[in-house]
């Protein structure tokens, strides 16, 4: 399939496949601390993007984290806990761990293999997780030796909506190549008391997956359309193709937070945004229902966005309409005029 856009240079495109992927989360609410504190981590399989079928856990084969050259086997302060999923139950862990220090925290979990039925393998998601204290960056774009990884480009806990991610994935310390890469976000809320996923999805769930391909260094760009956590998941990127005879895909999963950018902060931000609002109302009403409509449904088409048909471009719609800009080089409004319906239009028939 013909990429509908390219995101930067690198090699990301959108291709095609089932929305709903099998991701390893490694999970916790706060990833930028002014303090010390006691975090707690969550430990669940499932399908964050459409909110679905949780899946059991077994024991994890290691579980640490690495702060600068110091890395500390957290393995024996995992706990089983129960997952209550919007539809089921399933095993899960959790863990605490203190954040004294100032610094870059890559939390990491090898978990076992799981024996994926319907399609006869084993999965194997290898996955990051950061967590900075005191605004000081260490070793966040270190790669920690794993059978394969995502080196992250951008600081993990400090990627903004609108903007772009980029990571390297290693397989045995070397570029991989050509490597199918699923993008998906958590999609509904996170009750760390209960441990349980909300009963509905926030948003709605792309027609098919988000996919990433590495490029011959290994590397790949995605555009950020939204705030949230994000995860990318490399597959089959590992060494380990076979686990007691069958097939293994061994991934390897990243997750990211973003948020928005608050351009009051910025020099003149404050009226960049007046001019924004005012602007939006005349650039909407040059164009008719039907045409905004066609504008959400070409930005669907490229998996910049995921919201409704409605017509109404509101701050989802703008986000990645801004993406769009700046990949062809155009000034970054969020605005449609008709040169953009035009490219849009363009890209939906690619």
């Amino acid at each position: 399939m013909k990429p509908s856009i390219t995101l930067l240079a690198s090699a990301a495109a959108l291709g095609v496949g089932a929305a709903q992927a099998h991701f390893q989360l490694l999970y916790t609410p706060e990833v930028m601390l002014e303090n010390p504190a006691e975090i707690d981590l969550k430990l669940v399989f499932g399908h964050p993007m459409e909110n679905g079928h949780v899946m059991d856990m077994g024991e994890p084969v290691e579980f640490f984290v690495q702060f600068k050259e110091e890395k500390t086997d957290l393995k024996d302060s995992l706990k089983p806990i129960t997952w209550q999923g919007p539809d089921n139950t399933a095993a899960a862990y959790e863990a605490s761990y203190r954040i004294r220090r100032n610094g870059d925290y890559v939390f990491v979990v090898v978990p076992t293999p799981y024996h994926e039925e319907s399609e006869g393998v084993y999965i194997q998601q290898i996955t990051k997780s950061y967590v900075n204290k005191g605004a000081m960056p260490t070793s966040w774009s270190e790669p920690l030796g794993l059978p394969t990884e995502i080196v992250p480009l951008n600081k993990p806990y400090q990627v903004f909506a609108g903007g772009t991610f980029s990571g390297q994935l290693l397989s045995k310390g070397k570029p991989a190549a050509g490597v199918e890469c699923e993008i998906e976000y958590i999609n509904t809320g996170i009750d760390m008391e209960t441990n349980a996923f909300d009963k509905a999805p926030r948003g709605d769930v792309p027609d098919t997956a988000i996919v990433a391909i590495t490029d011959a260094n290994g590397l790949f760009t995605f555009g950020i359309p939204a705030p949230g956590v994000w995860g990318f998941a490399c597959l089959g990127s590992g060494p380990v193709k076979e686990h007691e005879g069958k097939e293994l895909s061994q991934d390897a999963v990243i997750w990211i937070n973003a948020r928005a950018l608050d351009a009051g902060g910025v020099a003149g931000g404050a009226r960049l945004v007046a001019a924004t609002t005012e602007e939006a109302r005349r650039f909407d009403q040059g164009l008719s229902e039907s045409q905004r409509r066609q504008v959400q449904e070409a930005l669907r088409g490229i998996g910049l966005y995921s919201g409704s048909i409605d017509g109404n471009l509101g701050p989802q719609t703008r986000l990645a309409l801004k993406i769009v800009q700046r990949t062809h080089g155009l000034p970054d409004t969020g605005l449609v005029d008709g040169g953009l319906f035009e490219t849009l239009v363009s890209l939906k028939g690619q």
